[in-house]
């Protein structure tokens, strides 16, 4: 199993376990361990940073709540299923929904003053402007 920049490679580790374990293994598993948030994707340019957000099925009166903790972005909130019945009488569940909390590291700088979101298509695109890395705190001295 080879490595992508520190991380282990999720694709050969799913091949290799459904060659070990069967083809129905990861069908299996999201009822005993299910997911407990949103997937996203993470990118950065020059100048600011992406996150996209999986949330289907998002509806304005859906809450979700983003908070700043150092350089990390806490995302949670409640996607409510648009079903007619009850998601106990659902025959499958597997898609997310109910509570979420995503706990996001964000590798610079940022104040949540300085971020845009938008949601379309069941994503949520957040926009996180980078702040200078400088730590440099300049005295200014007295006329004597």
């Amino acid at each position: 199993m080879t490595k992508k920049k520190g991380q282990l490679n999720w694709d050969a580790f799913s091949e290799n376990v459904e060659k070990v374990l069967g083809e129905d293994f990861w069908d299996d598993m999201h009822h005993v361990i299910p997911k407990k948030g949103p997937s996203y994707d993470f990118f950065q340019t020059k100048d600011q940073g992406v996150l996209v957000i999986e949330l289907p099925g998002m509806t304005k009166n859906d809450h979700v709540q983003m908070t700043q903790e150092g350089t990390r972005l806490i995302v949670k909130g409640t996607v409510t299923p648009p079903y007619p019945v009850p998601v106990e009488e659902l025959i499958h569940d597997e898609r997310m929904k109910g509570s979420f909390k995503r706990i996001i590291p964000i590798p610079f700088p940022f104040s949540i003053d300085d971020i845009t979101t938008a949601y379309s298509d069941g994503l949520m695109v957040i926009t996180l402007r980078k702040h200078a890395d400088s730590n440099e705190v300049r005295i200014h001295f007295d006329p004597q």
